[in-house]
């Protein structure tokens, strides 16, 4: 299932438990000032609300009271709208912090119409900033920019039209937080949108409350939603064939501006899933495929992975040298990343992280881009299960609470001890147990 964040205009507390057990992690809803005949469940209630967060999943709210039209934005609108919100908040029992997005739901071209929104959204944005909230517009390309720009909004979930102005070169940035990526689906017989985040940014103003532990939460808050999205650019069809080169059969050909998900990559080609139900179609060449939203490099390889070049600096017995200096081989870690010309000591470095980022770049994959163990906490996809080999762990290192940490690669059990292949491990690349009741996260490409 690869739905995981939907949007829709109804009411899904009967169906909660169904949704969650079909994938979805996340259910965007709506506040207003009244519902219509047409939606008359549209606004989110506190009995809805809690039955999400009892299914397991996250929250996040869109205010809208139409806002197709210019004159929907007028400023004794936005005072009325600030107070509806607000009090759609409260009943709700959002929590401070979290994300109060404002639909601008039509393509405004013109400078004085921005203008317009911009002073509507500023007063909306004052008002529910002093409440606690963070501010979230859903538009255009061009719109958020003009907001983004004057500093008035904290996220942007991307309309669908990619035909809207601004809109498809936006997407192609780490502006926005997310995109509405395919509409009118039906799941579990709701009419419901999909919509993806941006690969290692799982916030976007979600919430969900209770008394869950601090991790349960945090997986709740973490949706699973990013993809890789291309588009096919081509003269004419592309072949989707059965397997990663020109000798495998061609299954179906794809249609110039066909979208898809990728899925994994296998030298030039890639393996993507056409019909975004999350399995695997076929394969295609990269060389004629653009990419929408995120990065080829995001997406897991065949063949060489980077666990096995953890095992590869295992062989090597890379190891800190005494005496205040730095191993090349190690030092050559710090490079990698962050270009580092200076080597210093290896043991006044924690370089856990630095190790599992030279290991991805070797196969020519993004890792967290960072010294911090805890920064592969959102690198990824969450791990539901049991870990397997390679997979990415974070352990907490003094305390839960601390920002130190330790990662390195799950490679099996010692007892009840789960066995890291990592870096800074008795300061050398060695494998060695860990108490599994240290674990923070367990992540995947």
């Amino acid at each position: 299932m690869t739905r995981t964040i939907i949007d829709t205009p109804y009411s899904v507390k009967a169906r909660a438990h169904s949704l969650a057990s079909q994938g979805v992690r996340c259910v965007i809803r709506y506040y207003n000032r009244q519902n219509s005949q047409t939606f008359p469940d549209k606004r989110l209630t506190k009995a809805e609300a809690e039955a999400v967060v009892e299914a397991g999943m996250s929250i996040a709210v869109v205010f809208q009271q139409n806002h197709r039209l210019i004159g929907d934005f007028s400023k004794d609108w936005a005072a009325k709208d600030a107070d509806a919100a607000l009090r759609c908040a409260v009943d709700v029992g959002q929590p401070a912090g979290s994300a109060i997005y404002l639909a601008v739901d039509h393509d405004f071209l013109a400078n004085e119409d921005l203008a317009t929104i911009a002073a509507y959204v500023e007063h909306m944005a004052g008002a529910l900033r002093s409440g606690g909230f963070k501010i979230g517009i859903y538009s255009s390309g061009r719109v958020a920019r003009f907001l983004q720009w004057a500093n008035l909004v904290d996220h942007v979930w991307l309309a669908r039209p990619l035909g809207w102005s601004g809109s498809r070169d936006y997407l192609k940035t780490d502006a926005w937080s997310l995109y509405q990526d395919a509409v009118g689906l039906k799941i579990d017989g709701l009419d419901c949108d999909s919509n993806i985040t941006q690969p290692g940014r799982p916030d976007f103003g979600q919430f969900t409350f209770g008394n869950a532990p601090a991790m349960a939460l945090a997986r709740m808050l973490d949706t699973g939603g990013s993809r890789s999205l291309y588009e096919i650019d081509a003269r004419g069809s592309l072949n989707l064939r059965g397997g990663p080169s020109l000798e495998y059969p061609v299954i179906r050909t794809l249609a110039p501006g066909t979208r898809l998900y990728g899925l994994q990559r296998s030298g030039s080609w890639i393996q993507v899933d056409v019909e975004g139900d999350g399995r695997p179609d076929g394969y295609v060449a990269l060389d004629y495929l653009v990419a929408l939203a995120g990065d080829t490099r995001d997406l897991p390889v065949t063949g060489l992975q980077a666990i096995d070049i953890a095992y590869r600096e295992l062989e090597l017995q890379v190891r800190e040298v005494p005496g205040g200096a730095s191993n090349p081989r190690i030092a050559l870690y710090y490079q990698r990343m962050d270009g580092r010309a200076a080597t210093p000591d290896d043991g006044e470095v924690a370089w856990c992280s630095y190790f599992v980022n030279f290991c991805f770049s070797e196969v020519g994959q993004k890792g967290s881009g960072r010294a911090n163990a805890r920064s592969w906490i959102t690198w990824g996809r969450p791990v539901v299960g049991a870990p397997q080999r390679g997979d990415v762990v974070v352990l907490w290192r003094e305390s839960p609470e601390s920002w130190k940490g330790h990662v390195g690669f799950f490679v099996g059990y010692d007892g009840d001890d789960w066995l890291l292949l990592g870096g800074n491990q008795d300061d050398a690349v060695s494998i060695r147990p860990y108490d599994p009741r240290r674990v923070l996260a367990v992540r995947r490409l």
